[in-house]
């Protein structure tokens, strides 16, 4: 779908009821195809009987109505399928295929990132961009949960803890240490003074750390790093818990070393990922590009080191919650929920025997909850969301 007119057509068409089935396959192919975003937002203007960009103010009760119609003619598109006997990209079994042609969690998630994005700001000029992430609240759900965010605490050396968010600039003072937050990362600047600090992110929280080497990590939920404010010595050695990526600034000099409950990791400069939550089967080490020295076994690049053992790494799932995704191709109920436990700050239980149904797919990680359930929620699988428990069954 690339002709203007058509596209046009279809989009009036779905606030006016007027679509065929047929019609709204081929709107909702439209939708996943990013060169249409532009040409979206200009039809939006018309749609809404707003002529002037400037000053526009979305309507949200039609734009919501959209939404609901795009989810609503994907669900039928499926039992439609279904019911002709197509291949719905369902494997054998208890198996969650979600980013497929015919998945309707990405159709929806790609109605609500491409239209929200597109509406759910005013137009005028200083006006800033709200996320997506709180554009679409659904009237009908009275209980939802915004996805993390940027936030963490840093503990100085004194023991004083310093809330740190995404909101503005600040600088943190460590005695002569000089410390900037700039809106959702912190930076050390060049000192000789070794003093040793902590930043931690709660459940829902992730931040990003550039060291006084130079060395950029990110910190996942529920994860903490503790480092000195210099690196006078010939070596360089952190700690962690939970999930970090590091960018390590390059000195072969004085290598890098991060430690975590179990194993010791030692790169000269490389870009890693290191899984080390407690609740996790293991701890996991993938190498994106370098090299780096795991308990005296040596990983190249595209490969992962896990209980003792050498494999080879799925980089684009391990490095997801980067990219703001979950990657749930071929991954375990369980194994999901506790990903989306962390970013949620939610409690989860199980009703039945659901853990092992297999996942497929991604999803962003910028929906609400309610958003990303009914992504996955299908015939096998359910959920109840109360307060911030959450009952899969």
């Amino acid at each position: 779908m690339s002709n203007h007119h058509d596209f046009s057509y279809l989009l009036h068409g779905y606030i006016a009821g007027t679509l065929s089935e047929q019609e709204k396959k081929q709107l909702l192919q439209a939708l996943n195809d990013p060169e249409n975003v532009n040409r979206l937002s200009a039809i939006v203007a018309g749609v809404c009987n707003q002529a002037h960009t400037e000053g526009f103010i979305y309507d949200k009760e039609k734009v919501e109505r959209m939404i609901r119609g795009i989810v609503a003619g994907t669900r039928e598109e499926q039992a439609t399928g279904a019911a002709a006997g197509e291949d719905n990209h369902y494997a054998p079994g208890k198996t969650n295929k979600i980013r497929s042609s015919g998945a309707p969690w990405l159709r929806y998630a790609a109605a609500v990132l491409f239209l929200g994005a597109l509406f759910y700001y005013n137009h005028t000029k200083n006006a800033p961009q709200q996320p997506v992430t709180q554009a679409w609240p659904n009237n009908e759900i009275e209980n939802d949960i915004l996805p993390g965010s940027n936030k963490a605490v840093l503990t100085l050396s004194n023991g004083k803890t310093v809330e740190l968010d995404e909101n503005g600039m600040q600088v943190i003072t460590d005695g002569e240490v000089a410390i900037q937050n700039n809106n959702g990362s912190l930076a050390y600047s060049q000192a000789d003074v070794v003093a040793y600090n902590t930043m931690a992110t709660p459940r829902g929280g992730q931040y990003k750390l550039r060291l006084p080497d130079g060395t950029w990590v990110w910190l996942n939920a529920a994860s903490s790093i503790t480092y000195p404010t210099a690196f006078p010595g010939k070596t360089r050695v952190v700690s962690i818990s939970g999930e970090a990526y590091f960018e390590v600034a390059k000195n072969p000099a004085k290598p890098f070393t991060v430690k975590t409950y179990k194993d010791e990791i030692t790169v000269k400069g490389t870009s890693f990922n290191v899984n080390s939550y407690t609740d996790e089967p293991g701890i996991k080490t993938s190498l994106v590009e370098g090299l780096v020295e795991i308990n005296h076994t040596l990983l190249k690049p595209g490969h992962a080191y896990t209980g003792g053992k050498v494999i080879a790494a799925d980089l684009e799932k391990e490095l997801a919650w980067k990219n703001a995704v979950f990657n749930f191709h071929h991954v375990k109920l369980e194994d999901a929920m506790r990903q989306i436990a962390r970013w949620y700050d939610v409690e989860v239980r199980y009703e039945g025997n659901v853990k092992d149904i297999e996942l497929g797919g991604e999803i962003g990680r910028n929906l609400t909850l309610q958003q990303l359930l009914n992504g996955l929620q299908d015939k096998d699988t359910h959920f109840r969301l109360e307060g911030k428990v959450l009952t899969v069954y």
